[in-house]
């Protein structure tokens, strides 16, 4: 009997849970664009079955998707998941042809990280205030994120026992689950520990809410919309205005690293977390032009001294 697409896609979803080990929204996300895959199929009038799957459907979804998504990247993510399913549908036997290389990605404009201007950064940092205990959070938080580099995720995800007594060391979990070690600041371990010692409450998150109609004092953990918030209003309060989220944080601690470790590459891969050296690749553009800046700039200097 033929296997069926939906079954195929249970199996695959299944396998992405249990045995690649990818994160919850990576399992949502794939398993929604293979949906709209086979509602589409259907739709069409096809047998929704493996065995009857064919490139002229791929195409036909291809350039449905193409007057439906205007973005390429968002084709691009709708495109990925199909043909990673595609893969590994092929893979496991359940089709005698691999079908993924019929699926073209749309080619993606380049767009390189944009950390925070390290002046900046630096003004930010040191007008953060921090007379109340909320606005003790939010300085704890940025000095975190800038600290680490962590996502908004990682951090959000972190409980107070997380918080080393000594040290600067902590554990944090990010994509799959994979564990990592950071590195906190003096600055940013000061000011998580100003934070954590003028709380009163009982909740076990790092990072909380201070809304009290958020529930039980238990259950008050920050949400990444609650954080995205906080940015919003540190960056019109301050005029931070090159700190647009929580994720720039991140990308402002890689580029920091890439220029003070030299260029060490595979160290800021440990740091972020990333599988992919590739994602990398952005931000050591972004080195690579402050240092041709540095160097015209130091080549002016000496062509005015010449003249001198």
């Amino acid at each position: 009997m033929p296997l069926a697409l939906q079954a195929a896609s249970n199996e695959y979803i299944g396998w992405l849970q249990l045995e690649a080990n990818r994160s919850p929204n990576t399992v949502r996300a794939y398993d929604s664009e293979i949906r709209k895959l086979l509602g589409f199929l259907a739709g069409k009038g096809h047998s929704l079955t493996v065995d009857g799957l064919r490139h002229e459907d791929l195409r036909a979804y291809q350039q449905y998707l193409a007057g439906r998504l205007k973005s390429p990247a968002s084709r691009a993510r709708a495109l990925v998941a199909i043909r990673s399913w595609l893969r590994w549908i092929a893979r496991e036997g359940l089709i005698e042809r691999d079908l993924s290389n019929g699926i073209t990605l749309p080619k993606l404009e380049e767009r390189l990280p944009k950390p925070i201007d390290p002046d900046e950064l630096t003004r930010l940092l040191a007008a953060l205030p921090h007379e109340t205990v909320m606005e003790k959070r939010d300085r704890a938080l940025v000095q975190f994120l800038v600290s680490t580099g962590c996502r908004i995720s990682e951090a959000l995800a972190l409980d107070r026992t997380d918080f080393p007594r000594s040290g600067s060391r902590l554990v944090v979990t990010g994509k799959g689950s994979k564990q990592r070690s950071v590195y906190l600041t003096g600055d940013a371990r000061a000011a998580m520990e100003e934070y954590l010692n003028a709380r009163e409450d009982a909740c076990l998150a790092m990072f909380i809410n201070f809304d009290r109609s958020a529930g039980d004092d238990r259950e008050r953990r920050l949400t990444a919309a609650g954080a995205r918030y906080i940015v919003k209003q540190i960056r019109r309060e301050l005029g931070a205005w090159s700190f647009k989220s929580p994720h720039v944080a991140r990308h402002t601690a890689a580029t920091t690293l890439l220029e003070v470790t030299g260029g060490d590459v595979r160290l800021v891969q440990e740091v972020l977390g990333h599988a992919n050296l590739n994602t990398l690749q952005g931000y050591t553009k972004i080195v690579d032009s402050r240092k041709q800046e540095a160097y015209r700039l130091y080549q002016e200097f000496l062509d005015r001294k010449k003249k001198a």
